[in-house]
């Protein structure tokens, strides 16, 4: 399910209205999720819930007090810590998508990086090299 350029599995629709509150097996775009909120004023993505989905960047996505159920975080290279950026600064990131309080259940992400806090970011590593 991690394949960004190919087709999209089985069942699997491209998300076309990102105004929802959850997502039930729909490719959803994180920069189109995104662009939706800030027509409204927004500037987070939150509260929202995924359900076998496809996550598609390109995107850093930042992680703000997410769940992840059976997550496949894609991992192309095998060492999940290509997909880390750690932020510099301990007050701001510029330029990554917010996702605050989302919850992804059996979800594969394609073309996404992620950054947050250290504990997240910590965590992410850990469950990666239990695989790795």
């Amino acid at each position: 399910m991690t394949e960004f350029y190919g087709p999209l599995p089985a069942g699997v629709t491209r998300a076309t209205n990102f105004d929802l509150p959850s997502y039930d097996r729909q490719a959803v775009s994180l920069v189109d999720l995104l662009r939706a909120r800030m027509a409204r004023g927004e500037r987070v993505v939150k509260g929202v819930t995924f359900t076998d989905c496809r996550i598609e960047g390109p995107a850093v996505m930042l992680v703000l007090g997410c769940q992840f159920e059976r997550t496949d975080f894609g991992n192309p290279s095998g060492d999940i810590r290509n997909l880390i950026l750690r932020p510099a600064s301990q007050t701001a990131v510029i330029g990554a998508i917010p996702v605050d309080s989302c919850t992804f259940n059996r979800c594969a992400f394609v073309g996404v990086g992620y950054t947050g806090v250290d504990d997240f970011l910590d965590q992410l590593i850990a469950l990666g090299s239990q695989y790795g």
